[in-house]
């Protein structure tokens, strides 16, 4: 009976330890089954949320909207450049990509009546207009879409592949200033990215107009006038004192408006293969021989530096020797015996032949550079040439010979290896418009004046030259430029540039002379003399200036008479 209640006591306690054992495991299974499913409700709550999230914010997308550009205007707020309303029919494709169509405003208009269609929509583009065309294309200049290069300049200030960005002129060199915020639209899309609906937009936002300097009248005035002498070249128009350039005419020019939507491969390599250069800005980013006109340069040199005095001559007979060579006065049988003054009023190559001779190279370059020329000016355009005011160094680095004292000869009337930009030439002009200031030409309006006197040109030397100047005018190779009612000074240039079979023509002046307002020069290439070709375009212009005030009060009408040419060809 004992050994009964023993072995029944021992399995008793052995089924209260299994039982406590299963207890235990119970418990624990429970608790990890209470931890799991708080997990599980945890990670549902929370990463519902974010699938929710995820899920909305796929069922939207966003899409940039074009920044809308300033417009460009005259300073008399003409419209130069301005963005009209241009729309595309975008298209989400199989393969994931956008494809963007150009429509016209009725397509567009019908596409949002009827419906685009699933994944399609119509997305407002600016199209940049140019309304005068060729006639300011150069200064404008044209948008295009951003280069990989352009791409890598502004990328820290927001632009994206695909945007629009000056390629040239004002639209180039004032991009920042010019371009405006982009706008961006919320587009409700499906599960396949396919447009839905418009959900928020906020639009483009283009800035104040950007005055420039240019007044159209004049403008077109200058391009005429250079179409009508029937060869390349360039004009420019510029305020004395300020630097505002009003004229900046290049022929040939091109139309901008080709180049809304971007050049056609066609128009493009017409364009690009054109041997007249239409996109080259003439008066700013060509250098040619400046011929007599660098006389203007010669002058100042033996003056300054008391080489020879106003009354200082020589004895012109048609032609200058040196050695066996012979140098030809542009008059065959010669001016006689002149002055200085006199000599600028003739533009007597013999002359300034001895001039350069006893002045010498090194004052030669030293004045030129003076007085602006083979530096670039400053103007606010791309692509302005630095030119060429050769010197024995420059010679022996690049030709490897020495100087020859005939280069200096040739050198002495801008001939030989000197090569001016018209843009320089202004410059050079307005040295003795402003009596000794180098005035920096600027197309930006707002923009600050850069001037600055040359403090070793003396204003004797300067006061002698702007009466040769004058004298050009009343009387001498630039007679014709008498037919303005403003006193006017001016100097005649015909630039042999070999092998070009026919001279450059130059003319530069000023007016009034007591007081100028105005500095300007005319470059028509291959076209013959500066009293016949360049001349001419000058007297159109400032004739028109002259009637819209710039020259001070209008004058009263002309009567007719006697047409009055230019003594001489230089």
């Amino acid at each position: 009976m004992t050994r009964y209640n023993q072995k029944n006591r021992t399995n008793i306690r052995a089924r209260r330890t299994g039982a406590f054992r299963i207890s235990v495991l119970a418990l624990i299974a429970a608790a990890l089954l209470t931890a799991l499913l708080a997990r599980l409700a945890h990670m549902q709550l929370r990463d519902g949320r974010e699938y929710a999230f995820q899920a909305e914010k796929n069922s939207y997308k966003n899409i940039p909207m074009p920044a809308v550009r300033s417009p460009i205007v005259d300073r008399n707020g003409v419209t130069m450049a301005y963005d009209a309303p241009g729309y595309s029919l975008v298209t989400l494709k199989r393969n994931g990509l956008w494809e963007s169509r150009r429509v016209t405003f009725e397509e567009a208009s019908e596409i949002e009546e009827k419906g685009a269609g699933a994944g399609s929509y119509v997305q407002a583009n600016p199209m940049r207009t140019y309304p005068h065309g060729a006639v300011a294309a150069h200064v404008t200049g044209y948008v295009g879409e951003i280069s990989p290069e352009d791409l890598q300049r502004f990328r820290h200030k927001g632009y994206r592949a695909g945007d629009r960005v000056g390629k040239s002129g004002l639209e180039r060199q004032y991009e920042l200033k010019i371009t405006g915020s982009k706008g961006r639209r919320k587009l409700r899309v499906d599960s396949k990215g396919r447009f839905l609906r418009d959900a928020e937009t906020e639009d483009a936002l283009g800035g104040e107009p950007f005055v420039c300097a240019i007044d159209m009248r004049l403008q077109k005035e200058a391009y005429e006038a250079l179409i009508e002498r029937g060869r390349p070249g360039a004009a420019l128009v510029m305020k004395a004192h300020t630097g505002e350039v009003l004229v900046m005419a290049t022929n040939p020019s091109f139309d901008a408006n080709l180049s809304t939507g971007g050049f056609s491969p066609e128009v493009w390599s017409s364009l690009h293969k054109d041997p007249s250069h239409p996109m080259m800005n003439r008066a700013v980013s060509v250098a040619a021989p400046l011929g007599s006109v660098f006389k203007l340069v010669t002058a100042a040199a033996a003056l300054n530096e008391h080489i020879l005095t106003p009354s200082s001559t020589f004895t012109c007979r048609g032609a200058f020797r040196l050695g066996s060579h012979s140098f030809k006065c542009w008059k065959g049988g010669g001016h006689g015996t002149l002055n200085m003054i006199q000599a600028i009023a003739q533009s007597c190559n013999v002359y300034f032949f001895n001039t350069g001779r006893q002045a010498g190279v090194t004052n030669l370059h030293k004045y030129a550079k003076m007085l602006g020329l083979g530096s670039r000016t400053g103007i606010d355009v791309p692509g302005e040439a630095i030119g060429l005011i050769p010197d024995p160094v420059w010679k022996q680095m690049f030709r490897r010979v020495a100087w020859l004292e005939g280069e200096t000869i040739n050198m002495s009337i801008g001939q030989g290896y000197v090569q001016v930009s018209p843009v320089q030439a202004l410059v050079l002009a307005n040295v003795y418009a402003t009596r000794g200031r180098l005035v920096a030409p600027r197309l930006y309006l707002d923009g600050k004046t850069k001037s600055a006197r040359i403090d070793n040109l003396s204003p004797e030397t300067i006061e002698i030259v702007r009466q040769g100047m004058r004298a050009a005018v009343d009387g001498g190779t630039a007679a014709r430029f008498g037919q303005l009612s403003a006193t006017s000074a001016g100097k005649t240039g015909t630039a042999q540039d070999p092998p070009r079979p026919m001279s450059h023509a130059w003319f530069v002046g000023f007016a009034p002379y007591e007081n100028p307002e105005l500095v300007y020069a005319v470059f028509v290439e291959n076209a013959g003399g500066g009293s016949a070709e360049a001349l001419p375009v000058a007297l159109r212009v400032l004739k028109l200036a002259e009637q819209l005030g710039y020259l001070g009060e209008p004058p009263p009408a002309p009567e007719p008479g006697p047409a009055i040419s230019g003594r001489g060809d230089d």
